[in-house]
């Protein structure tokens, strides 16, 4: 008979972090960022300004959203029905809360971004590096949730018809129930970034392009009256993607935990830029 590879006296109550757990007593840096010199950048006032500018776009996420219902009205005479302007609404609260998604990879890693080792064929150990299986999970659902954030906006602007209709059913399928395998994984610094499956990945991009015309269909007017030009429609979109890329790609490769912080910053300006060009519209 084979022994039991589980432990029945396991401590259900043991945590990760320092007791008693307060919410600013962070992990000491993992093995991996010690024995690579990181350690300098993930002390724990850094890991929790890390962690605070991660919680910080929910602030203009729900102003945001409450002046799409304050100024619903006017909404619905630019976009012609209520369940547009519902999706528009809906759109900015589905990304952010997509968000935790992320968020809760983090406070399990220790708010770290080290090395990512998979614990599906290694003796993997939390205190000396991240969790690859984790963030792979993290990324099919927070990618899941942020292209349908982009398919409620794109829906809201472009209306619901046979094709618009269409589009998001063809989505929402291939995200849902596409392969996991093969991954568009590729490599910055000798590591591999973008764990997210090829078939959720082409989902997400092209519903990013399609939501980059929704806002210049949406704003071009309003900036024309504005006398403002019309390509900063795409300001807000692009300092959302570049937010991502910069912590997909650069923070995920590098283990600084200043570009984890960076990052997020241009994630907070793309939702804040967003209420500013929202009020140009009534």
């Amino acid at each position: 008979m084979e022994a039991e590879k589980y432990d029945k006296n396991s401590n259900p109550s043991l945590g990760y972090y320092p007791e008693p757990g307060w919410e600013w007593q962070k992990p000491k840096p993992k093995t991996y960022l010690v024995e690579h010199d990181l350690a300098k950048y993930a002390r724990a006032w850094i890991l929790n300004l890390v962690e605070f500018v991660h919680w910080l776009p929910f602030v203009p996420t729900f102003i945001l959203s409450f002046i799409i219902f304050q100024h619903s009205s006017n909404l619905h005479l630019l976009l012609g029905s209520d369940i547009q302007v519902f999706l528009v609404l809906l759109s900015p609260l589905v990304q952010t809360f997509g968000g935790l998604m992320g968020i809760t990879m983090h406070e399990y890693e220790g708010w770290q971004v080290v090395f990512f080792q998979n614990p599906l064929d290694t003796d993997f150990k939390i205190k000396d590096c991240n969790n690859e299986w984790l963030r792979e999970v993290a990324y099919k659902l927070l990618f899941f949730l942020q292209g349908a954030g982009l398919l409620a906006f794109s829906l809201g602007v472009f209306g619901i018809n046979k094709i618009t209709l269409a589009f998001a059913a063809i989505s929402a399928i291939i995200a849902f129930i596409g392969p996991q395998n093969p991954k568009a994984t590729f490599y910055v610094n000798e590591q591999p970034v973008f764990p997210l499956s090829v078939s959720m990945s082409i989902v997400f991009i092209v519903n990013a392009v399609v939501n980059f015309f929704a806002y210049f269909h949406l704003f071009d007017t309003a900036l024309a009256t504005a006398n403002l030009p019309i390509v900063l429609a795409g300001v807000a979109p692009a300092l959302l993607m570049l937010g991502g890329v910069i912590e997909g790609v650069i923070a995920e490769s590098t283990f600084n935990q200043w570009w984890h912080f960076i990052a997020v910053i241009f994630l907070n300006l793309g939702m804040i830029v967003q209420i500013y060009f929202f009020g140009l519209l009534w």
